[in-house]
């Protein structure tokens, strides 16, 4: 892309991350919040990967949070026909849970450092209506949830064989998980392995990507419900206060550019 030099110097400014003006830090997380000209605020998320002892990071822009948690929270409960509880992990973005909870479903966040949510409270949009929300429960450690057998688990955490195995365990037989990939772009052994593990528990497997500030990727793991052919019209159309999803949204982020196409074909299940 060619840029005179006053565009140039606009497209900087614009993106421009200013001045840090609150951080957080503990052994496994530590949080930055930013603020910018165009996205109001920036949270850069590190989480400590001992598995593969590098470092997770999550973005999340204040302005534009609404995109990837409407996605990820209504990508699985427009496919599968009763929905009543749900499992987030792996994340601080408990914006998925309001948007869930929304429809009636009752939410477990599984969130290892309560703290490093509680940095998150003047960032996220509905931080004191989800502390609020009956329909949403925190838990500081999987050992603590009360429930079993999750009709969709979200895990934005680690994708190892060792992870889906316990996630497994707590699903129902008809689950849908909806997990993070690594980027395919960047990363893509990291990401196929991540897809080689999750192979052995679905008989639906297929990748999907979710572009907002960057390209995001995710899977889409079941042993009943594909995500396309399984969409529920009378769900995605009936929903309200949304600002991003809709049916054909839906659809269009599970068709990947031929690049991807090809260096999955041997891991996608449909």
């Amino acid at each position: 892309m060619w840029m005179t030099n006053d565009i140039a110097t606009s497209f900087k400014t614009q993106y421009a991350i200013n001045n840090k003006f609150a951080d957080y830090k503990s052994n496994n997380i530590e949080i930055e919040l930013f603020s910018s000209n165009l996205f109001d605020q920036i949270a850069l998320i590190n989480y400590k990967d001992n598995t593969r002892n590098r470092i997770k990071q999550e973005v999340i822009t204040k302005r534009f949070c609404f995109i990837e948690s409407e996605m990820l929270a209504y990508i699985p409960y427009c496919v599968s026909n009763i929905t009543q509880k749900a499992l987030i992990c792996g994340t601080l973005n408990a914006e998925i849970a309001y948007y869930l909870s929304l429809n009636n479903i009752e939410v477990d966040m599984v969130v290892n450092d309560m703290e490093a949510l509680n940095t998150l409270s003047g960032f996220l949009p509905n931080f004191k209506k989800i502390y609020k929300n009956s329909k949403i429960n925190l838990y500081e450690n999987f050992i603590s949830l009360k429930n079993r057998d999750y009709d969709i688990i979200i895990h934005l955490g680690n994708s190892t064989t060792k992870e889906f195995e316990a996630l497994q365990k707590i699903a129902n037989k008809n689950f849908i998980i909806i997990f993070a990939l690594s980027n395919l772009y960047l990363e893509p052994n990291i990401a196929l392995d991540s897809l080689s593990s999750a192979s052995k528990f679905g008989n639906i497997l297929m990748p999907f990507i979710i572009t907002s500030l960057t390209p995001n990727f995710y899977a889409f793991l079941s042993n009943c419900y594909h995500p396309l052919a399984d969409l529920q019209l009378q769900k995605s159309d009936m929903l309200e206060n949304i600002q991003f999803y809709n049916s054909n949204i839906h659809t269009s982020v599970f068709r990947l550019p031929t690049i991807h196409n090809r260096l999955i074909s041997s891991y996608v299940k449909n």
